[in-house]
């Protein structure tokens, strides 16, 4: 007998914040009137939708390190690179193009002098440095459009910033240059939560001009591989090895990165047991699409002596303490299942 509509909703709104949103402890999850929960219902499954089929995912990276050199005139260098010395055109909060070694000038002297001013040295970070990235075959275009959208959603209270894009890689991708202190003398002081929210507005405002892009936690899709850093690239590319990178885990990183994605999993099986008890035919469908994601994810090679995702294998490899409970709550069960084998799982013990 199917769960009824509201149910479903309210299992995949509590199980989707546990997929796609880092988990906060010690907080109880607010309750969500009658509007909202059909809204929220709907969203996520539209971000399952996206994340099923594999949609390109975005990059949002801030590359400037606060620990690197700062002040105008680590800006100043930032500036001419991502304009290529003025010869790739820069776009400010305004929508002014600026190109041209005069116009790069102004724009110095403008940071430098205007406003709450910028030392030409400085012992904390001046700017935050973003670089927006989709892979390679995006539409150039809608990425400038959609990072232009995305400056001026996330920091359009005033602050300074420009941006460029770059043509001369494969993949697409444009430069943003924000300004910390914005008019009214608060900083930027962006934390893993915001990153993550600007991941997701970025993939938003791609989507909205048309280009299909997704924003997940890596965990959340079961991706295990390691990318080096653009250190280590640069150290290869000039004959280096470097001392502590290793491009192959080891077993012992093995055992901890597939520790790290059990919660995810048993996410999804909960994800996929609310779906599959849903009176929606498409529901049903997507919970099927989800066993066949779940299967052919990198991160099932790092299972222990196993090939498939069963309930066995998952809760005794080194399960948090709180893995039981979930796999007895998705269950249908009130109680701890530690004292007893646990049943086998209709979707997802599959031969």
């Amino acid at each position: 007998m199917p769960f009824p509509r509201q149910y479903v909703d309210a299992l995949l709104v509590n199980w989707g914040d546990r997929l796609f949103h880092d988990p906060l402890r010690h907080v109880r999850a607010p309750h969500l009137p009658g509007v909202a929960l059909p809204r929220d219902a709907r969203r996520l499954r539209e971000r399952l939708a996206l994340t099923l089929r594999r949609a390109p995912e975005v990059m949002v990276k801030i590359t400037n390190k606060a620990s690197g050199a700062q002040g105008m005139g680590a800006v100043r260098r930032h500036l001419q690179y991502i304009s290529r010395d003025g010869h790739v055109e820069l776009e400010d909060q305004d929508a002014r193009v600026l190109i041209g070694d005069a116009a790069l000038q102004d724009l110095f002297d403008e940071w430098r002098w205007g406003g709450w001013g910028m030392p030409e040295e400085s012992r904390r970070r001046e700017t935050f440095n973003l670089m927006l990235s989709m892979p390679a075959g995006t539409d150039r275009a809608a990425v400038r459009e959609a990072s232009r959208a995305f400056a001026r959603e996330i920091f359009g209270d005033g602050r300074l910033y420009v941006f460029a894009q770059h043509d001369d890689q494969p993949h697409p991708h444009v430069h943003l240059c924000v300004r910390v202190r914005g008019p009214d003398g608060r900083c930027l002081n962006p934390r893993k939560r915001d990153l993550r929210t600007w991941r997701e507005v970025f993939a938003r405002q791609l989507r909205e001009h048309g280009v299909d892009a997704n924003a997940t936690p890596r965990l959340a899709r079961g991706e295990t591989q390691r990318l080096p850093t653009q250190a280590v690239v640069r150290m290869q590319s000039r004959g280096v090895a470097p001392r502590f990178y290793r491009s192959v885990l080891d077993e012992r990183a093995q055992m901890a990165l597939w520790d790290a994605h059990i919660e995810k999993l048993a996410v999804w099986r909960g994800v996929a047991q609310a779906l599959a008890h849903s009176g929606i035919p498409e529901d049903r469908t997507m919970a099927m699409a989800i066993v066949d994601f779940v299967q052919h994810m990198p991160a099932r090679q790092l299972e222990p002596g196993a090939t498939r995702l069963d309930s066995a294998t998952t809760c005794s490899h080194r399960a948090p303490p709180h893995e039981h409970r979930y796999i007895a709550r998705f269950k249908g069960k009130q109680r701890s299942v530690d004292d007893r084998p646990p049943e086998p799982d209709p979707l997802f013990d599959r031969d």
